[in-house]
Formats: structure tokens, C-alpha cells, sequence
């Protein structure tokens, strides 16, 4: 009898299982026809070539100029700006040097250990990490709250590294970045929007890059501007050695303590 009632009241229901499991396909189509349309495939395509260039150069060489909004202890929104000279050698070799007026730090990774200087002060600070750069990047990250200078941009696949979180993208199109003819693209996440110009042309380099982060108040932007890309100049390993200066001291990089994360936009 049991049996008997259930399927009696399958045979009554099949009806609006059959129309709610419809009504469910044609949601995750609708769902998953809007999510295809809202990254320009020219846009994927364009981040993807600039991807493969990057993460498939052996060395290269570039400076940034970079410019970030902080708030004033006063409450006034300005702009911070400062410089980068940043030279990679894969599979595991970095070096970047960051000068400001309030800052002047080297940082180098010899495929064996991350050091970090500052010169303003005269100490240093070294962790031990071996393996590729995108595995030293994150010890650095998830373990000593480091970020790397312009990170997305070293890693062995930025175009996948920049894509992880993108729920949208679009070609704007042309424009012209220090006279260097680009293309314009733009993406979402959820928490910021970013853009990207590309050069144009052989060589598919950025030329701009900007973080807009929405999740913070007034949505403080981020800004780095490129120049002197080489790909020609070889980057001998000893480029990548550090030699601590006269008198530097040496100082513990404490390790972060766990659920305590960072905000990684400064030291970008």
C-alpha cells in the first residue's frame, strides 16, 4: 500500500517536477548565456596575447611610474606617488627597487630566499623560499603578507592569474597611452574594476594599468604607468644577488600570524 502512495504521488507531482526542473534549465542557460556575453571574447583574447608575451619571455626589463590614493590623517584624499625599476629572470629570479619620497626599498629574490631593504633606514630582512617565482610570490604573500611589486604582471600566466575572479570584460578600443597606440580593455570583479591598455602592434605590453577598489570608501584607485620595456638585455644571475650596504642591519621577518590578512595594494 505504501508503495502504491508514493507512486500515486510521483504520477501526481511529475508534472511540476518536470516544469520546476524546465524552469531551473532555462534559468542556468539564461545564467550562463549572460555570463558568456558579459566578457568580450576581443577582450579575453587581447589579455590572453599580452599573457602568453609576458609569462613566455625568458628576462625582461620595466620601470612604472605609480600613483595610489590614501587619506591624510586630516581626512583629505590625495595622491601618492613613487617610481619602479622591477627586472625578472624566470624561472626564479626578481629584482625591484621602489623610490619615493617617503620610500627607497629593493627587493630580490635569487631563487633561494626573498630579501627586502630598506635603504632609507638601512636594514634588511631575508625569507627563505626556494621554487619558481610564482611559488616564491606566494610564500611571500600568504605566509609574510609581502606582495611583489606589479605581481600580476610576473607571474608565469598573467592572463590567467589576472582572470581568476573576472565576472565581466569589454574592448573599449583605441587610445593612446604616451604617445604609444594601445587597446583599452576593462574588467569587473566583485569587489574591484580594473582596466589595461595594451600595446598595440608585436610587442603586446601593458602601458597602463589601474585598480579601482569598490569595497573601500570612496573607491581609492590604483595606478601604474610603464615605460622601457626590454626584452633584449640578458639578466646574468648575479643581477639578482644581494649585497647588504655598509652598516646595514639585519632584522626577523615575522611570519603572519594565521586569519590575519593583508591589504596588498601598497606595495604593488
Amino acid at each position: 500500500m505504501n508503495n502504491r502512495i508514493i507512486n500515486l504521488t510521483v504520477r501526481k507531482f511529475r508534472p511540476a517536477f518536470a516544469a520546476a526542473a524546465l524552469v531551473g534549465l532555462m534559468a542556468l542557460s539564461v545564467s550562463a548565456a549572460d555570463q558568456k556575453a558579459a566578457l568580450d571574447p576581443r577582450a579575453d583574447e587581447l589579455l590572453k596575447r599580452m599573457g602568453d608575451y609576458l609569462g613566455h619571455a625568458e628576462f625582461f626589463s620595466v620601470s612604472a611610474e605609480v600613483w595610489q590614493d590614501i587619506q591624510l590623517s586630516s581626512g583629505q584624499r590625495i595622491q601618492a606617488g613613487r617610481t619602479l625599476e622591477l627586472q625578472v629572470h624566470r624561472p626564479n629570479r626578481l629584482r625591484a627597487e621602489v623610490h619615493s619620497t617617503r620610500r627607497n626599498r629593493e627587493l630580490v629574490y635569487d631563487g633561494s630566499s626573498i630579501t627586502l631593504l630598506n635603504r632609507a633606514q638601512n636594514f634588511y630582512g631575508t625569507v627563505h623560499t626556494s621554487g619558481s617565482l610564482d611559488e616564491a610570490m606566494d610564500v611571500a604573500s600568504e605566509r609574510f603578507g609581502i606582495a611583489m611589486p606589479l605581481e600580476d604582471f610576473i607571474r608565469s600566466d598573467p592572463h590567467k592569474d589576472l582572470m581568476h575572479k573576472v565576472t565581466s570584460g569589454a574592448d573599449i578600443g583605441p587610445v593612446t597611452v604616451m604617445s604609444v597606440p594601445c587597446e583599452h580593455l576593462a574588467f569587473t570583479e566583485e569587489n574591484i574594476d580594473w582596466q589595461v591598455w595594451i600595446e598595440t602592434g608585436a610587442r603586446p605590453v601593458p602601458r597602463k594599468f589601474i585598480i579601482t577598489y569598490k569595497d573601500e570608501p570612496d573607491s581609492p584607485q590604483y595606478t601604474a604607468i610603464f615605460s622601457n620595456w626590454d626584452f633584449t638585455t640578458k639578466l646574468p644571475d648575479f643581477v639578482f644577488q644581494f649585497e647588504p650596504p655598509a652598516g646595514a642591519s639585519k632584522i626577523k621577518v615575522k611570519e603572519m600570524k594565521a586569519g590575519n590578512p593583508t591589504h596588498k595594494t601598497e606595495e604593488k
